[in-house]
């Protein structure tokens, strides 16, 4: 029998900033170093769940399988005075994927592709990245890895994917969704049906 995901306390981070975060590149699946506001984001986060969270005793740790995310949990993990690469990474929880955008400035593909960045403007929820993915295709991604969700958990992962697991978890529409985007600092958690922000 599936395990409610309502029933479940959800920890979300995002990973603290990146290089790519600074130019406003986006990465998607690439990867990018965290900055040393990025790193200091990632301890304080860890400091603020030891905070928030207390014992998290029966928790399950995953991270997307991305450097950016596991370097941030590592970090997290140390801080709660826990084993750093004792956890899971998933692919799942992975950022979007921004096909021939991967790589490339946001101003940039705004006065390349005027055409294409009207046209997701127009559907943020289906319109796909040439190359890569919709939001739709993201949210169905994530939620593949929430349907086989069974314990409460700690999860590092990226604006995109942390957007789609709180979408899943409140029952939200695409455009609720949509607009939603986390900070590098901060933890998001869902519990008994709700959302709290705690940090920025």
């Amino acid at each position: 029998m599936a395990t409610s995901l309502q029933s479940l306390t959800l920890y979300v981070i995002r990973h603290g900033q990146t290089e790519d975060n600074v130019i406003h590149r986006s990465t998607g699946h690439n990867d990018s170093a965290l900055t040393a506001q990025g790193l200091q984001q990632a301890a304080a986060n860890g400091r603020l769940l030891k905070e928030v969270a207390g014992p998290l005793d029966g928790f399950s740790f995953f991270a997307s399988s991305l450097h950016r995310a596991c370097v941030t949990m590592e970090i997290v993990r140390t801080q709660l005075g826990l084993p750093p690469t004792q956890y899971s990474r998933d692919r799942r929880l992975m950022e979007c994927d921004f096909g021939r955008w991967t790589g490339r400035k946001e101003d940039e593909v705004a006065a390349h592709e005027p055409d294409a960045i009207a046209a997701r403007e127009a559907d943020k929820w289906n319109y796909q990245i040439p190359g890569g993915e919709s939001q739709k295709q993201l949210h169905a991604r994530v939620g593949d890895f929430l349907g086989e969700l069974t314990d409460n958990a700690v999860l590092v992962c990226h604006a995109g994917s942390v957007r789609m697991i709180r979408s899943h978890y409140l029952g939200l529409g695409p455009d609720d969704t949509v607009y939603y985007t986390p900070d590098n600092s901060g933890i998001l958690r869902l519990s008994g049906g709700c959302e709290t922000h705690f940090g920025d």
